[in-house]
């Protein structure tokens, strides 16, 4: 089973960019047989390069309401509500664009709440702060889809 993990943001918007630092930082990880991570930026042009995944996982900030660093579990269809409804900081172009290069993966997302989406450099002092834990939550959960 071959898994994916994409880091997806705007690394010159703060907090927006802590998936693709979530990402960076899984390259450079010990990681199980079978994954691999990339930094997809904000392009929706790395779906190409995934169409021959067993899994996706997308690491994207999202805006839920909760404590800056939460981690919320989602899937792809939750991930690109709008309205009312879950707030991805990005569209989810990067979904809809797998599913029509390939059969599909199966998709998943992890969103991290955010504090601060402005220009800027660096993550806030919260986030930054919450990326141990959060590296931590996305090894456990890549160490137990090997099960499956």
């Amino acid at each position: 089973m071959r898994t994916v993990v994409v880091g997806v943001g705007n690394t010159l918007m703060r907090d927006d960019g802590i998936g693709v630092c979530i990402a960076r930082a899984l390259m450079d990880a010990d990681l199980p047989k079978g994954v691999e991570a990339i930094d997809a930026g904000t392009s929706a042009d790395a779906a190409y390069a995934l169409a021959s995944a067993d899994r996706v996982l997308i690491l994207d900030a999202a805006r839920l309401g909760g404590p800056p660093g939460t981690v919320y579990r989602l899937t792809a269809e939750e991930a690109a509500l709008t309205g009312d409804g879950v707030r991805s900081c990005h569209d989810m172009g990067l979904v809809q664009t797998l599913r029509t290069v390939s059969a599909g993966p199966v998709v998943e997302v992890l969103g991290i709440e955010p504090k601060e989406i402005e220009w800027g450099i660096g993550l806030s002092a919260e986030v930054e702060a919450s990326v141990p834990h959060i590296l931590q939550i996305v090894l456990q959960e890549l160490k137990g889809s090997q099960c499956s």
